[in-house]
Order: C-alpha cells, then structure tokens, then sequence
C-alpha cells in the first residue's frame, strides 16, 4: 500500500524516493530501483540500433575521395543549380513581357523571331551576371550586355536554355493572352 501511495502522491522522482525510503518499504525502493534499470536497458539498446543504422547508411553510401571527378561533378551541380533557376525563371519572365508563354504541347512549338530574342536575351544575361556580381555598377552592366549580345553569347546562352527546357517538355509558343510591351 506504501508503494501505492508514493507512486500517487509523489510529483517528482526525489520526492517518491524520500516517501518510500520514509515509509521504509524495501519492496517500493525495490521497484522503482528494476523500473530505472529497465528504461536505462532500453536506452542503451536504442542507442546501439541507431549506431549500427548510420554504420550500415556508411558503408552503404562510401564517402566520394575529395577532389575526384565525382565529388566535382557533385559541386557543380551544386554550384549552377542556383544560377540556372534563376536564368530560366527570367527566361519565363522575358518571354511572358515579349508575348510568348511556355506550354507543354511541342505542337505549338515555334521559333522566336530576331528582335525578340536579343531582348530576352540581353534580360538574361542582365540576370545571370547581376547573381554572378551583385556590385557590378549600371555601366558596365550595360557594357557586358552589349558585349554578350555582339559577340554572339546572350543568344547562345538563350538557345540552351530553350534546348535544355525542350528537353523537360517545355516549348515557346506565342501567348494567347498577349502582354503589352
């Protein structure tokens, strides 16, 4: 009855004790003694599953040897996936301000003429080398710009970024609700 009421009365693990050691019943202390060794078993074999799991991911998963083909491969992808969102969603942006939309129907698939695609491009561009150098001033901006689009890069870099999003199902079609320039 002892053990009862200390389990009962007891808010905390100290004051249980103090009430089974006062009320001098062997067989509470007794109790409560196998109940802590039990949870601290049950502890210790938890621990040791999650410590064989995260061996077993380990060697399931060898570590890729720093500086190898693999581990560069792994850090580029990295690196670009950042740059190339954010070249395709102005790619998005420019083309809905040009009056084209991206649909998934290759049958509405159609080229982009001259005038439209050096806009687009130049846009991209500004995006790609505004992440690439964020203080880059206005000026030279405009000088990259005019560069990449004289020497041929913006609509290069244009034309992969079509091709790439051809590749996932995406085609430049001329927009059904045309946007004012």
């Amino acid at each position: 009855m002892a053990l009862v009421n200390c389990l009962k009365d007891g808010e905390s693990l100290q004051e249980m004790l103090t009430c089974l050691r006062d009320s001098e019943s062997l067989a509470g202390v007794t109790v409560v003694v196998f109940l802590l060794v039990g949870w601290l078993v049950l502890q210790a074999i938890a621990e040791k599953r999650r410590g064989r799991r995260a061996w077993d991911i380990k060697e399931a998963a060898p570590a890729t040897p720093f500086g190898s083909a693999r581990h560069a491969e792994a850090v580029l992808a990295f690196a670009n996936r950042e740059l190339y969102q954010l070249m395709i969603a102005e790619m998005e942006n420019a083309l809905s301000a040009e009056g084209y939309e991206l649909v998934r129907d290759e049958s509405r698939r159609m080229a982009i003429p001259t005038a439209d695609r050096i806009a687009i491009s130049r846009k991209i561009i500004r995006a790609r080398q505004g992440h690439i150098f964020p203080g880059l001033s206005a000026r030279a901006m405009k000088d990259y710009e005019d560069a990449a689009v004289s020497d041929g890069y913006a609509g290069a870099m244009l034309s992969l970024l079509i091709r790439g999003s051809e590749t996932e199902g995406w085609y430049i079609t001329r927009s059904i609700h045309r946007h004012a320039n």
